[in-house]
């Protein structure tokens, strides 16, 4: 794990690039405290801060293959390079480290990008190969690391945070409006665009070749989902082969980021069913000694899971650390570090996450989590009611189901924690007449497209024309016909959701302490067995993930297998009325908005006024609208003052 930084430099004057490195990796020190180093590759300068698990003495990078040709700058692990470093040994290779960096260089230099097909972990990387005058840029199949790039004076800049990236002295620094148009209805701003203009990130899944001043894009991997898995022998697996084939591929995905270091990792443990099972697989990994498991105890019950997690704990024999939370403890993450955090994310679990992380890296250096699970085997209430209106439309047109839904919904008792099956079916509802795949987002966004004509000022919504924010999700289903509206809809939800929403809050919230998040629920084989699942298998009647819960049945105590899932989420409503009152009326103020433009002050009041009074709950838009001011006004005007970070030791070359 680490962060890296890096631009074309043709002029190779060394003193200029080292101050420009250095001002850039500034900014993602953070995420590697093991040390630093940088190089200037044949026309490409390269800097990188490492958080190390393997060979710490003589994985340093960025790393120069032993030919010379090939410079690369690695973030993330590659869970598979044991097996692999076997076969570059058996075919006359002599390597120097024992790390996974050498050995991702050397199988590039020998199969070209096809390495990637071999491959498993989580990764961004960029290499530079000196034969072809080519810098590729690279991410993992699901995007669990980020990689931030634009284009500059000779070439392209890059960076594993947009924060650093906006140190380059040619990097652009204004505000992408249309981009800001799909972070507020998906509260995130989603690959490949950003929160600046001209500035993108590398797709998931995706490779970018720069060469004489060309950009080529190569998609090596998308989410694909098929009606049946298929043995061997063409059959549809029943639910015990299915169960038994899923639990080896998780028992094997855990083991894979467990045994890849010889570091000891934590668990993060909510207490809910995914975290649990990657915890008890974790346990029995390790029957010398007890995992360390980490949950949140929130002083708010309506979202406090730390007795669930505590019984989880005792059942395995875990050593549990309990994080006490209230809202003193998020409001000090916001005021401390939104200001200056990367890209908005308006997910506000992230603070939460944040004060987990904090404290699992006082123990640890990496930890497991459940991610994924609830994406690849349907275990969100979204997709239950998504199931529902599938089978009513069935029964009586759209109107009707939406007047019925309105009726069932005003007779439900309010509540801030969990979410209720019904409650969840109305909220799909209010998009009923959309398409499955925006359903999703229309029911959960901060804003709706058709709130931004009222929220945005008109210059600024004028630029919105033609703008479509499920343009990537269209992307993905555009090869895929004949699917069911539940596969639809959890295709879009990985296509954002997953990616830009989810995986962005784990890696931020672990890497600003230098902490790793795995999640094994992502291994990439897991996930092809998991999408070529009919979605029986995964949503049996409206009882989500399945086969998990049949897997971890000899595992855990039952109220933990069958119980609803919580969610982690963060008491966001009264965090904004008290703690974080002062921070909201002074960034959403009338003269703040003034200075960036945007926003309509008058129906930002309206929200504002609207929630501190009680009249209304707006605090999902208000958040969105708080992280995003809090970004934009320490956005960088100007090329800041170099910092004062050690960049002196040299590349590791061959002898």
């Amino acid at each position: 794990m680490c962060g890296f930084v890096g631009f074309s430099d043709l002029t190779g004057g060394q003193d200029a690039a080292r101050a420009t490195a250095d001002r850039m990796l500034a900014a993602v020190a953070h995420r590697g405290p093991d040390g630093s180093n940088w190089c200037h590759h044949r026309g490409v300068t390269f800097a990188h801060c490492a958080l190390t698990f393997v060979d710490p003495d003589r994985g340093r990078q960025p790393f120069v293959s032993a030919s010379g040709a090939t410079a690369l700058v690695l973030n993330g692990e590659i869970y598979n390079h044991e097996e692999l470093r076997r076969e570059l040994r058996a075919a006359g290779v002599r390597l120097r480290t024992a790390g996974d960096t050498e050995v991702l260089v050397e199988l590039y230099e020998r199969h070209g990008m096809k390495v990637l097909e071999r491959v498993r972990g989580m990764y961004a990387f960029v290499l530079h190969d000196a034969r072809t005058a080519t810098t590729v840029l690279a991410r993992d199949p699901m995007g669990k690391k980020p990689l931030y790039y634009t284009r500059v004076p000779g070439g392209i800049a890059f960076a594993s945070e947009l924060t650093a990236l906006l140190r380059h002295p040619d990097a652009p620094r204004t505000p992408d409006v249309r981009a800001l148009a799909g972070y507020l209805t998906l509260q995130a701003f989603c690959a490949p665009g950003s929160a600046v203009t001209d500035v993108y990130k590398v797709r998931p899944g995706s490779y970018l070749e720069h060469s004489g001043g060309r950009l080529r894009e190569v998609e090596f991997w998308r989410p694909r989902l098929a009606t049946a898995a298929r043995t061997p022998g063409g059959r549809t697996p029943g639910a015990r082969e299915a169960a038994a084939r899923f639990e080896e591929l998780f028992r094997a995905a855990v083991a894979r980021r467990v045994m890849s270091t010889e570091r000891r990792l934590g668990v993060l443990l909510s207490g809910g069913l995914d975290s649990s099972a990657v915890a008890a697989v974790a346990q029995q990994l390790s029957p010398q000694r007890p995992v360390l498991t980490f949950s949140a105890g929130f002083e708010q019950p309506d979202f406090d899971e730390s007795a669930h997690a505590r019984s989880v704990a005792r059942h395995l024999g875990t050593e549990h650390h309990v994080v006490r939370i209230g809202g003193r403890e998020l409001a000090d993450v916001v005021e401390s570090e939104y200001a200056r955090a990367d890209e908005p994310l308006a997910d506000p679990s992230l603070l939460p996450t944040r004060i987990v992380c904090r404290t699992a890296r006082q123990h640890v250096r990496g930890v497991l989590t459940g991610d994924g699970a609830d994406e690849l085997l349907l275990g969100y209430r979204y997709f239950q009611a998504e199931r529902a209106i599938e089978l009513l439309l069935r029964l009586m047109p759209a109107p009707r189901l939406e007047a019925l839904v309105r009726t069932l919904v005003r007779r439900l008792p309010a509540r801030s924690g969990n979410l209720p099956a019904a409650a969840a079916l109305g909220l799909l509802a209010r998009g009923l007449r959309a398409a499955p795949e925006h359903r999703f987002y229309l029911s959960t966004a901060p804003f709706g497209p058709a709130e931004l004509p009222g929220l945005l000022r008109p210059d600024a919504h004028a630029a919105l024309a033609g703008h479509d924010p499920f343009a990537e999700v269209s992307r993905l289903l555009d090869d895929q016909p004949g699917l069911t509206g539940v596969q639809r809809s959890q295709l879009a939800v990985v296509a954002h959701f997953l990616r830009d929403v989810i995986l962005t809050k784990t890696d931020r919230g672990g890497m600003r302490s230098a902490l790793e998040l795995r999640s094994p629920f992502l291994d990439l084989d897991l996930v092809e067995y998991g999408n070529a699942l009919p979605t029986s298998l995964k949503l049996r009647r409206f009882t989500g993930k399945y086969l998990l819960r049949r897997v971890a049945a000899d595992w855990l105590p039952t109220d933990i297998v069958r119980r609803t899932k919580l969610g982690f989420r963060a008491p966001l409503a009264a965090l904004l009325r008290n703690e974080l009152r002062p921070l909201l009326l002074d960034t959403l103020s009338a003269s703040a908005l003034d200075r960036g433009g945007l926003f309509d002050t008058r129906a930002v009041r309206l929200l504002t006024d609207d929630h501190l009074s009680g009249r209304r709950d707006t605090s999902r838009k208000l958040w969105a609208l708080l992280t995003y001011q809090l970004w934009y006004q320490a956005l960088p005007t100007h090329t800041p003052s170099p910092a004062c970070l050690d960049l002196t030791e040299e590349p590791h070359r061959a002898p």
